[in-house]
C-alpha cells in the first residue's frame, strides 16, 4: 500500500517533530517542520524524508504479491 501526497506530508511532520523530540528540542503542535530553515530542522526533516522513503522501498523489494504469507509462519507450524 502506498502512502497518499496527504498521509506522506502528515507522516513526514510527525517523524520530523519526533526526530527533534529526541534531540531534546520541542515546537508547537501547529508548528510546520517542512517549512523551518533552522539546519537542525531542516535535519530532522531529511531524515523523516528518507526513511518513509526506505520503508517504501523496502516494501517494494519485499511485494511478490502473497501478501497472507509473513517471515513469522516458519515459527507457528500448522
Amino acid at each position: 500500500m502506498e502512502l497518499g501526497y496527504f498521509q506522506k506530508d502528515v507522516l513526514i511532520e510527525k517523524l520530523a517533530k519526533k526526530f527533534y523530540a529526541i534531540q531534546g528540542y520541542v515546537v508547537p503542535e501547529s508548528y510546520r517542520m517542512q517549512s523551518a530553515t533552522h539546519p537542525a530542522e531542516r535535519a530532522c526533516v531529511a531524515m523523516a524524508i528518507f526513511a518513509i522513503e526506505e520503508f517504501e522501498s523496502i516494501k517494494d523489494e519485499g511485494s511478490d504479491g502473497d501478501d497472507d504469507e509473513y517471515e513469522t509462519d516458519c515459527l507457528f507450524p500448522e
